[in-house]
C-alpha cells in the first residue's frame, strides 16, 4: 500500500509586538468600547477641503497608504506602553473620558477591568489623603502602637486613574504632585514607590464644582487631549454594542484580549528606546528641532536685557501682556507668556518615538514630533492676550493654538536652516571652539597666539549673527560666546 502522506498543518503567523498593538487599538472600535471617529491626528499631513463658502471650516482628506488617529485613543495608547506614562484628558461630561482611560488596562497592560475600577479615585472636594495615597494598619496601631503603612489599591495599581480631578481642591491635589512627576508617594514620613504603569487624570470643562489646576500641576503630565463628543454616524456601532442598563453589562467580555494578543510591555519599552533617529550634524533632527521650539519660547525681551536673564521665567514681574512692545514684534516668543520646562523637553522624543514605532515607521524624524507635540504642550503653554486677541477660538482651542504656534516656529527653523551664516559662519565657529579646526584647517598656533586666532573667529561670527535682525541669531551668538567662555574658563583646557 502506498504510505499516506502526513498533512502539515499551516502554522500560524507570530505576530510582533508592534502588530498586537495595532489589533488591540482597533479592538476598542470594532467592540464599541470606544467609537470615535473624528480624526484629528495624522501620520502625514491630510488634504483639507473648505467648507461653507470660506466660513473658515474645513475637512481633512487623508492620503491615500497613511493613517489617521483619534487623539484620545492614541494617546491612551502611546501612554500606556511607557513606563510611567501621564496623561489629562479633558471635555464635557459623558463623552468616553473615563471610558477611554480604563481601556488601558484590559486592552494594553493586561490588568482586568474589575482592578481598575476597585482602584480608580473618584474626585470630590471630602477626598482623603489616606483615600487616595495609603493608610496605617489599624490593628497594629491599636494593639502594638505600631505605625506600619499599607499602600492602597490606587497606588498598586498597574493602570491608575483619577476620575474628575478638578473637583479636588488645590491643596489636597497637591499630595499627588510627587506621585504623578515620579511615581513616588509620600505618608507618615514613608517615601512608597507606585508600581509601574500609566496615570490617567480626567477633567470635565469648568462648573460651579471645579477647580482649577495649577500650572506646575499641569506640567506633570506628559501628554492632554480635548475629548469631544461621537460624530452622529458613530452612535450606531455605540448601540450595536449593548444596552448594560437594559440587559446587563459585557464590559469583562468585551475587553477581554486573546492571549495571542497580550503585549510583551518591557519588549515594547525596549524596542521604543531602541528606535533609530533621523540624524543631522551628528545629532538627532528631533532633539535639534525640539530645542528650537525650546529656545524660541524661552526668549523673553520683557525679563532683562541681560541675554542670560532674558527668559520667560524671569519675568515675574513684567510679562509679554503688560510688557511695551519689544524690538521683535509679532515673532513666535511674543505669542506665549511661559516657557518649556525640562520635564516636558524630555517627554518630546519619548513619544515621538512611541508614535513613530505605533505607526509602523523606521526611524523617528521631526515629523513624528510635529504630529505629538500639540498634545504635549497645548495644556502647559499659555498664550499671550495678542494671540488671543489674533484668534479668540484660541480661548477654547488651544490644540489649535499651539499647531499654529508651531507652523510660525517652523518657519523661522527654516529661515535658521536657510541662512548662509549658519552654516558658514556659526557652525565653522562652533567647530573651531569644540575641535580646534576652523573650515577643514587644523588652528596650529599653540599659546597666546592660537588663543587669540581663535577668539578673533569667534568674534567675528558673533558680529555677523548680531547684524541678523532675527531672535534665533541672538541664541546662536550667545551659543557661541557660552562655548567659547566655558571653553577658557579659567584656561582649563
Amino acid at each position: 500500500m502506498r504510505a499516506r502522506r502526513q498533512m502539515k498543518m499551516p502554522e500560524t503567523k507570530r505576530l510582533s509586538e508592534q502588530e498586537k498593538v495595532r489589533k488591540v487599538y482597533e479592538i476598542a472600535g470594532d467592540r464599541g468600547l470606544y467609537v470615535n471617529t473624528n480624526f484629528d491626528v495624522f501620520s502625514d499631513a491630510p488634504e483639507w477641503v473648505s467648507l461653507a463658502m470660506g466660513a473658515g471650516y474645513k475637512v481633512p482628506l487623508i492620503k491615500p497608504g497613511t493613517n489617521a488617529y483619534a487623539s484620545p485613543l492614541l494617546f491612551v495608547t502611546l501612554t500606556s506602553l511607557l513606563n510611567h506614562g501621564t496623561m489629562l484628558l479633558t471635555g464635557g461630561p459623558g463623552i468616553g473620558k473615563t471610558t477611554s482611560s480604563e481601556l488601558a488596562g484590559p486592552l494594553f497592560i493586561g490588568t482586568s477591568l474589575e482592578e481598575i475600577l476597585a482602584s480608580e479615585i473618584q474626585g470630590h472636594p471630602q477626598l482623603t489623603e489616606e483615600k487616595m495615597v495609603a493608610s496605617y494598619d489599624l490593628g497594629k496601631l491599636v494593639h502594638t502602637g505600631e505605625r506600619v503603612v499599607i499602600p492602597n489599591k490606587f497606588l498598586e495599581s498597574a493602570v491608575k486613574i483619577i476620575d474628575e480631578g478638578n473637583r479636588i481642591p488645590p491643596d489636597t491635589l497637591s499630595i499627588l504632585m510627587k506621585l504623578v512627576d515620579t511615581g513616588k508617594a509620600v505618608y507618615g514620613g514613608n517615601l512608597l514607590t507606585a508600581r509601574p504603569g500609566p496615570l490617567f487624570v480626567t477633567a470635565n470643562y469648568a462648573d460651579e464644582g471645579t477647580f482649577q489646576f495649577t500650572p506646575p500641576f499641569l506640567d506633570r503630565f506628559d501628554a492632554a487631549v480635548m475629548v469631544t463628543s461621537p460624530a452622529p454616524w458613530d452612535l450606531r456601532k455605540i448601540r450595536n454594542r449593548g444596552d448594560e442598563k437594559l440587559n446587563g453589562s459585557n464590559l469583562e467580555g468585551l475587553t477581554h484580549v486573546n492571549d495571542g494578543l497580550k503585549l510583551d510591555i518591557p519588549a515594547i519599552r525596549k524596542e521604543i528606546n531602541e528606535m533609530p533617529e533621523a540624524v543631522e550634524y551628528n545629532a538627532s533632527k528631533v532633539e535639534n528641532f525640539s530645542d528650537f521650539v525650546y529656545s524660541t519660547l524661552r526668549f523673553s525681551e520683557a525679563a532683562s536685557q541681560n541675554i542670560e536673564r532674558a527668559t520667560k521665567g524671569n519675568a515675574w514681574k513684567i510679562n509679554q501682556d503688560n510688557a511695551s512692545a519689544g524690538h521683535f514684534i509679532n515673532a513666535p516668543h511674543t505669542k506665549t507668556l511661559n516657557e518649556l520646562t525640562i520635564r516636558t523637553m524630555r517627554a518630546m522624543p519619548r513619544y515621538a518615538k512611541a508614535f513613530a514605532w505605533f505607526n509602523g515607521d523606521k526611524e523617528v524624524d521631526v515629523s513624528h514630533l510635529k504630529t505629538v507635540m500639540p498634545y504635549l504642550l497645548w495644556h502647559k503653554v499659555q498664550p499671550s492676550q495678542a494671540a488671543l486677541t489674533d484668534n479668540p477660538h484660541y480661548h477654547n482651542d488651544r490644540i489649535a493654538f499651539i499647531e499654529d504656534l508651531i507652523k510660525d516656529i517652523e518657519t523661522q527653523y527654516d529661515d535658521f536652516r536657510g541662512s548662509p551664516i549658519h552654516k558658514e559662519v556659526y557652525i565653522p565657529a562652533l567647530m573651531a571652539i569644540k575641535s580646534g579646526e576652523y573650515k577643514e584647517k587644523t588652528i596650529n598656533e599653540k599659546g597666546e597666539e592660537g588663543e587669540e586666532k581663535l577668539k578673533k573667529i569667534v568674534r567675528n561670527a558673533i558680529t555677523q549673527l548680531g547684524n541678523i535682525d532675527k531672535p534665533w541669531a541672538v541664541t546662536l551668538a550667545n551659543h557661541l560666546a557660552s562655548e567659547y567662555n566655558h571653553r577658557n574658563n579659567g584656561d582649563n583646557r
